[in-house]
């Protein structure tokens, strides 16, 4: 579909009520991030009971996974590049947050932003761009348009995981093979961000009763010596630099001992560390290094492991699908798009090792996410749908 023709479609049918009541509905179902990570049933209801059945409404007949994950396919006929839009069930717990889940709408002026807000858990992060994505679709195929290639539509039962367990599945099983990806992100094209790495040390030592602990040996201060070891690597572990990026980090996150009895020297202790990658960095050569940096502690018995992991993304400004993006945000906002980067680790490096050329596009606003007070503008959402929509139908 021409430019033009696709532009004059998207203003005659999307519209601001309709992504309004979607992105309020999302936002009430909880899906909160839980010990039981992708399987939480919360995360599930709402792709099973909410997100399937609104697009049926339109035609569309989307499929769910072995994982849960849903995936909706809308055939083109053409040359053009095929693209797939990425989008999430899962959000952050509501921690302290009031109100989690009303949806409620309010006056986004207290906040600097112009306009209705709606307030909510993950409403900033992952639903706005989840609702923004489904209205493109739904336009798209309730008005039955015309694609020059294949329009594939993602609903990942991650989003605070930082893994790539849910998004590697979805590609595996539903066999899908696309040129282009867009995954859930800011205003701003998000051309690179860094990768993430989860590094376990553990500390063995020997348990005895706490009265006499000079028959054991202590696994918590054979961790104290671990840490004393790395702090010359807190926060940079490298002197690798990228312009945007800045450099890796290291970062201790959780420290538990082992068994939890009371009166007892701790047999083992597990330190669990967030070590930063940069694009083209390997995640398997940071656990060597840390292991390296370590050593041997005698006489304790330490163990270096690397857990889930992020792959770092990068990709230039004359890419493809930034070209792409960017004139549907010329043609349907009428503004220059604009560049970020990010410190977060995404699926966008995943999908661009397996060859999607893969960015991060949304209403996404980085001031809200994991806050008390979470919440997103209704505006952005809609000027999002209309980009995504934009983009699918003029590739």
């Amino acid at each position: 579909m021409e430019s033009n023709e696709a532009k004059k479609l998207i203003e005659e049918h999307l519209t601001y009520e309709e992504a309004k009541q979607l992105l309020v509905k999302l936002v009430q179902f909880p899906s909160p991030q839980t010990a039981l990570f992708e399987e939480e049933p919360q995360v599930l209801a709402l792709i099973q009971e909410t997100i399937k059945p609104e697009l049926e409404k339109d035609g569309v007949r989307p499929v769910i996974d072995d994982m849960g994950n849903l995936v909706a396919t809308l055939k083109g006929a053409g040359p053009g590049k095929s693209l797939l839009l990425v989008s999430y069930a899962m959000n952050a717990a509501p921690a302290t947050m009031q109100n989690p889940y009303s949806g409620e709408i309010i006056d986004g002026t207290p906040y600097q932003i112009e306009g209705e807000c709606v307030w909510g858990r993950g409403a900033c992060e992952q639903k706005g761009s989840l609702a923004a994505m489904m209205m493109a679709v739904k336009v798209i195929a309730r008005y039955q348009a015309e694609l020059a290639a294949d329009l594939i539509f993602a609903t990942s039962t991650a989003g605070e995981t930082g893994r790539h367990l849910s998004v590697s599945h979805i590609l595996s099983q539903n066999k899908i093979k696309t040129d282009w990806g867009i995954l859930d992100g800011p205003p701003q094209i998000q051309l690179a961000n860094k990768g993430r790495i989860d590094i376990l040390v553990s500390v063995k030592g020997k348990p005895t009763h706490s009265s006499r602990p000079w028959d054991g040996i202590n696994a918590v201060q054979g961790a104290v010596k671990v840490l004393e070891r790395l702090n010359p690597l807190m926060p940079y572990p490298s002197e690798k630099t990228h312009p945007e990026l800045g450099q890796v980090s290291l970062t201790p996150t959780s420290i538990h001992s082992f068994p939890k009895a009371t009166h007892t020297v701790p047999a083992e202790c597990q330190i669990l560390l967030d070590r930063r990658l940069l694009p083209g960095d390997d995640p398997t050569e940071a656990v060597q290094d840390l292991e390296t940096a370590i050593g041997a502690i005698d006489p304790y018995g330490i163990e270096v492991r690397g857990e889930d992991f992020s792959y770092p993304s990068e990709v230039s400004r004359d890419a493809e699908v930034v070209k792409a993006l960017g004139q549907s945000i010329r043609t349907m906002l009428g503004r220059e798009p604009e560049y970020t980067f990010a410190a977060a680790a995404l699926d966008a490096g995943f999908l661009n090792r397996e060859g999607i050329q893969s960015v991060s596009y949304g209403p996404r606003d980085i001031r809200f996410q994991h806050t008390d007070h979470e919440l997103v503008s209704v505006t952005d959402v809609f000027e999002t749908a209309k980009v995504f929509a934009h983009m699918a139908l003029s590739r």
